[in-house]
């Protein structure tokens, strides 16, 4: 393994936050020039290698969310867990981009796809412009090494956009609140955890007291519930200063805005949390994370991510939500619209089983309430079959972001066994394939009867 870590410390070094990642993108494709395989990209960052007796395609995304102190990443072992000082660590795609790159180094028959800026709504996968060969595909993106997971969320990210009205304010004395530190989570995964949201506990405080705004922002990513917010705001004089408010120093304003009741009564009724659950593999089914709030420019701005397991309840939880929206008057916008995928429990993932109960003694299929590639791939081209596997990571989207070190260890076992195994399957079928006897289309007797007329 220690070939593996080497190849991890090398892909912490380079910056590869969503949207920027060059750097990352030109490592890739250098890695690869001395172990044969043919590299082809796209226009999206997407990148294939393919080796000439592939029978199995890997992939994974190369980009992270970057929070805290990412991309700067000071990594860190500690009790049999590998993080990063303050920082996300970009591990669900970290994991994956690493064993792909061993795999090649190790000159294993596979293809390997790595795709880009999966943390913005899938856009890679949603713009590849590549072809993958192979008939299956396995993505190295989950996050629990005894699962095999076989359906995904859908999402779309929706932005409110609310005109405001500023007022003059010269000489009034100006205040700030900060709210830091809160456990954060990953918009999908943690959304049933009751884990608090920084954006309304900011908004919650704020209503409890006389003030008029002029300035908020909270939340980091789309992807993750918020950790962090911050207001900006005037208390009228002889008013009481509540200990969370501190008088504001070096501050220019000369303005707040006249409509602070109706901003405040916005943004504490935006929807955030499980809206239906899902009783088959007991997760959310359908969800909304209040992401992001800032005001800029006279605008209130917020973003909404919107999760489902199915593409009706994804229509339903839509409609929910621009309902919301609209009752205040913002304008809606959608981005980041990318699939669900439905579950697939088919003969691919099923050989797989094999393998991951093999080496963890214990496997089940699941599903995960957030977007995988194979959701946007299997659109792509139907035919292929997918199966999604990884090792054991937690915190992912927060500072607190790990990986159990062991598991990953099982995790390579599984797949270099798999790729093995993949490889005699397709011998074994195209030989059974061969002897299999010759059934022609003509019917018993066809030629004596043209024979006699």
């Amino acid at each position: 393994m220690e070939n593996f870590w080497n190849i991890v410390r090398q892909i912490c070094e380079i910056p590869r936050c969503s949207g920027h990642t060059m750097e990352m993108e030109t490592f890739i494709r250098k890695w690869v020039k001395p172990y044969g395989y043919v590299v082809k990209s796209d226009k999206a960052g997407n990148i294939i290698c393919y080796h000439d007796e592939a029978t199995l395609t890997l992939q994974s995304h190369y980009d992270m969310p970057c929070l805290g102190e990412a991309p700067n990443l000071e990594l860190m072992e500690k009790m049999g867990k590998l993080c990063a000082t303050e920082s996300t660590l970009g591990a669900d795609s970290g994991v994956g981009v690493a064993m792909m790159l061993l795999a090649m180094q190790d000159k294993k028959p596979v293809d390997c796809l790595f795709t880009a800026d999966k943390e913005m709504g899938l856009k890679g996968a949603t713009a590849l412009e590549l072809t993958i060969k192979t008939k299956h595909v396995l993505n190295l993106n989950a996050q629990e090494s005894e699962a095999i997971f076989i359906a995904c969320a859908g999402g779309l990210d929706l932005i409110g956009t609310l005109e405001l009205k500023r007022a003059k304010s010269e000489g009034a004395k100006y205040y700030e609140c900060s709210i830091d530190k809160l456990p954060g989570g990953h918009s999908g995964l943690d959304i049933d955890k009751n884990i608090p949201n920084a954006n309304l506990e900011m908004v919650k405080l704020l209503q409890k007291n006389d003030i008029k705004l002029t300035g908020i922002l909270g939340g980091q990513s789309p992807n993750a519930i918020s950790a962090s917010a911050k207001a900006l705001f005037i208390i009228e004089e002889g008013s009481h200063v509540p200990r969370q408010f501190k008088e504001a120093v070096n501050q220019e304003h000369v303005h707040c805005y006249a409509d602070t009741q109706k901003i405040l009564s916005a943004l504490v009724n935006m929807p955030h949390g499980v809206k239906k659950d899902n009783n088959i593999y007991n997760i959310p089914h359908s969800s909304v994370n209040f992401a992001q709030m800032k005001i800029e420019d006279d605008k209130l701005i917020v973003k909404l991510s919107l999760r489902s397991m199915d593409g009706i309840g994804m229509m339903q939880l839509e409609e929910q939500t621009r309902s919301s929206l609209n009752n205040f008057k913002f304008k809606i916008k959608e981005e980041h619209v990318y699939p669900a995928w439905i579950v697939e429990k088919s003969e691919f993932a099923q050989r797989l089983s094999h393998r991951v109960e093999e080496v963890e003694g214990f496997m089940e299929f699941k599903g995960v309430h957030a977007g995988l590639e194979c959701a946007v791939l299997k659109q792509k081209a139907p035919k292929l079959e997918f199966a999604s596997i990884g090792a054991n990571i937690t915190g992912s989207n927060t500072t607190r972001e790990s990986i159990d070190i062991r598991s990953v260890e099982r995790f390579k076992e599984i797949v270099y066994k798999f790729i093995d195994s993949e490889a005699a399957f397709v011998i074994e079928e195209a030989e059974a394939q061969k002897n299999k006897p010759y059934q022609g289309t003509r019917e018993k007797g066809t030629k004596n009867k043209k024979n006699r007329r």
